[in-house]
């Protein structure tokens, strides 16, 4: 797989340039109630607000977001001999699983990245993601790879039976 960044993981979440230098106070501050916020910390604020509508996203889809900043910036030792924690699909898009938690976690992404802690919230949701992806029970597990997309082979779980509820089991609030 080739893959292209569009730019250093680390430039991706600081959206604003600060116009001057932070400049260090030459005398020790007082009590911090008597600080003002540095310019360029006010400026960054103000340039991007919180939830800011009409952002463009900077991943046009979740399969370049996976490509050129996941899987890069989160590389995991998968197919490496003797290392059976993580299963990967080079086919992850054939998964249903796979993609919902990918593009929400995309959607996600693009969310926090223009906040200035945004990936503080964002983080644990990936933390808890990936296991589920990628782990001994996720999506990938049942994945061989072939020579050829036509010989790989995904062994995808068979869905969960279920029963039909009663008739009028779900109008319980209507008494």
């Amino acid at each position: 797989m080739t893959t292209t960044n569009r730019a250093h993981p680390a430039t991706l979440f600081d959206p604003v340039t600060p116009e001057e230098p932070i400049r260090l106070p030459s005398e020790p501050a007082g009590p911090a109630r008597d600080m003002e916020p540095a310019p360029a910390a006010s400026a960054a604020a103000a340039a991007v607000p919180a939830g800011e509508e009409g952002a463009e996203p900077l991943y046009s889809t979740v399969e370049e977001w996976v490509n050129t900043y996941l899987l890069p910036t989160f590389p995991r030792p998968v197919g490496a001999v003797g290392m059976t924690r993580w299963y990967w699909c080079r086919q992850w898009w054939r998964h249903e699983e796979a993609v919902t938690r990918l593009t929400a976690l995309w959607y996600a992404w693009e969310s926090a990245r223009l906040e200035v802690t945004g990936m503080v919230g964002w983080l644990p949701l990936l933390d808890h993601n990936l296991p589920l992806l990628c782990g001994e029970d996720g999506p990938f597990r049942g994945c061989t790879v072939g020579k050829t997309a036509d010989t790989a082979r995904h062994e995808l779980p068979a869905i969960a039976a279920t029963e039909t509820a009663p008739d009028g089991w779900w109008n319980w609030w209507d008494n």
